[in-house]
């Protein structure tokens, strides 16, 4: 108990050195610091190294002090963790402790210096290269080892540890180390091609099939709508000028809409042209607007004849028709 109040006394004084020396601390976080620091010194004694650890860097953070760290830094090597104890250690040493400092602090530099030199030679080493990818992604214990610390030495904690390589397209591989206090050890990976992965690629690379065409257009129905408009045309014309052609006649014989009883031929051949008139202008606008049409498709086929046959349907005052070239 004489112990723990000293080392809360010793805290107490370094506390008001820093509150001095940097004025950021607050009074209350200097009493959460000192009551953090009674319970991790409390967990140290009783080799709870995992509170201690958690007590000690709570109460850094609060307050900066060489007191807690070097304290963190022993419950961190009770845990096994001598990597991280290390680094407390050094950071301690690096930081270096004013003249007029507390002597609690100027203790604990001394002791980390001792402290650091004695964990050194216990560290045990790793040297992890892998092959077949240039961006290989690789942890231990599940924490990323940056790129430039592959290939090279590096401090790891003694003890069974994990070590996983992943690469895009790769199979992905794991070793476990166990590895005692001051070892030193190389391990090599290969990375296989994926298959699967390689197949996906493959499948993605690949051209697409070009879409299918549009069917083409058979125009032998186009050039039948347009015969069947010209003929019709031709007919109704032909026989539109030989039904005039009675009317003129009927015109001259009859006289007050009365006709001469020979004459009933006439009328009667009249009326046929003129029926027979009718119907061929009917098929020739019936068949010009279906050739149209079929034209209109055949022009948008995406199989367009290169060479032939090329029908174009024409429309005019009073004509109808089509011109074609080969």
């Amino acid at each position: 108990m004489a112990r723990l109040l000293g080392f809360c006394s010793g805290l107490a004084l370094g506390s008001l050195w820093v509150a001095i020396a940097c004025a950021e601390p607050s009074a209350s976080d200097r009493a959460t610091a000192r009551s953090l620091a009674g319970e991790g010194y409390q967990a140290l004694q009783d080799k709870d190294f995992a509170t201690a650890s958690d007590r000690f860097s709570r109460a850094d953070a609060l307050v900066h002090a060489p007191t807690l760290m070097i304290d963190w830094a022993r419950s961190l090597v009770g845990l096994g963790k001598l990597v991280e104890a290390q680094e407390r250690y050094e950071q301690i040493v690096r930081e270096g402790v004013d003249a007029r400092a507390p002597k609690s602090w100027l203790r604990a530099l001394s002791d980390a210096s001792a402290e650091l030199a004695e964990l050194k030679p216990r560290l045990a080493w790793v040297t992890i290269s892998v092959s077949g990818s240039d961006a290989p992604h690789v942890t231990i214990d599940g924490t990323a080892v940056p790129p430039a610390a592959i290939g090279v030495r590096r401090a790891v904690n003694p003890g069974a540890s994990l070590v996983r390589v992943q690469a895009k397209g790769y199979l992905a591989q794991k070793k476990v180390l166990d590895l005692r206090e001051g070892a030193e050890e190389a391990v090599a990976f290969s990375l296989e091609p994926d298959p699967d992965a390689q197949a996906a690629n493959a499948a993605h690379d690949r051209p697409l099939p070009a879409p299918a065409p549009a069917p083409a257009h058979d125009p032998t129905l186009m050039y039948v709508a347009f015969g069947v408009s010209g003929a019709g045309l031709v007919v109704g014309g032909v026989t539109g000028a030989l039904a005039l052609g009675k009317r003129s006649q009927l015109a001259n014989a009859c006289r007050s809409d009365r006709c001469l009883s020979d004459k009933a031929s006439l009328i009667k051949s009249y009326h046929t042209l003129g029926t027979l008139s009718g119907v061929g202008f009917s098929l020739g606008v019936a068949g010009a607007g279906v050739g149209v049409a079929l034209w209109y498709l055949n022009r948008n086929s995406n199989h367009a004849p290169s060479q032939g046959l090329v029908v174009h349907p024409y429309l005019g005052v009073g004509s109808i028709g089509a011109v074609g070239s080969f």
